[in-house]
Parts: structure tokens; sequence; C-alpha cells
């Protein structure tokens, strides 16, 4: 999964990038992508991001939590804070997982129709190139046939 792509995520959703927490949130989406951080111990995440970021465990889970905290009350888009993070069950913890598990979705969907739309293109240059043979071969034939008669004229 790109950076880019959650950063994207979380503006939509309108949370300030001013923030650490928006750093915090991107680095936490991000760790969770790799296989060591699928399931994880959220103290050893928030440290992690911390030893990343120079910043300690606490200060990290605080920006994080503030972070939500004013997605959620400056609400600039409702559907998009409701679909990736939701308004119950606001935990830092299970705000970060809701908002993975809809990201990677989405990320997933959307490499799936790149590579159809990739595919698509791959089949639809086969046939034009396909079509182009047979044009050119018929023009070939017609070409002969057109020479064939000149000649015979002439003769």
């Amino acid at each position: 999964m790109k950076k880019e792509f959650v950063e994207h995520v979380l503006l939509a959703m309108g949370m300030p990038i001013k923030l650490k927490g928006f750093r915090y949130i991107t680095d936490a989406v991000m760790l969770m992508d790799t296989p060591e951080w699928k399931n994880p111990k959220w103290t050893a995440l928030y440290y992690k991001i911390g030893v990343m970021n120079g910043d300690t465990e606490s200060k990290v889970e605080r920006a994080i939590r503030n972070a939500f905290m004013t997605t959620r009350n400056k609400v600039s888009n409702y559907e998009m804070v409701e679909h990736y993070i939701g308004f119950t069950n606001c935990e830092n913890s299970n705000s970060i997982t809701f908002l993975y598990k809809n990201i990677k979705r989405e990320y997933m969907k959307l490499q799936q129709e790149k590579m159809e739309a990739k595919t698509k293109e791959e089949d639809t240059e086969e046939v034009l190139q396909s079509f182009n043979e047979v044009t050119a071969e018929m023009i070939k034939g017609i070409v002969r046939q057109t020479l064939k008669e000149m000649l015979f004229e002439i003769a």
C-alpha cells in the first residue's frame, strides 16, 4: 500500500495535516501493512512510531487520539469519517484497525481494477494487431490482383 493513498484518505476525511497524529496514523497504517505488525500490541506500535519520529509512546498515543477526536468533532465529510473510522467505539486501536482494513480493501480493489484495465488494454492491442495484420494481408492481395490485371492488359 502506498503512503500517499493513506494520506489522501485522511485528508478526504478532513483530518488536518498539521497535526502530529496525522503522521503517526499514517505510520501506524503503513506498519500494519507489514507482516510483523498484522496484529500489533498497541504499546509496541506506539513505541515503534515514537522511535521513527523521535517521540515517546505516550505522546504518540495522545497525538493519535487528538487527531481522531479532531476529525470526528470537526466533521467536514460525515460519510467518509463514518466509513473509515466511525463514530462509535472510538478507541485508538479500534479506529486504526477499522481505518487500516477499509483502506486496505479499497486499495486492493483499486489495484485489481488497474490490473483488469491493463489486461483489457493488452487484449485490445492484441485484437488491433491481429486486425492490422489481416488488413495488411488484404491490401497485399488487392495490390497483387491489381498488378496482375494491369500486367495482363499491357500484354
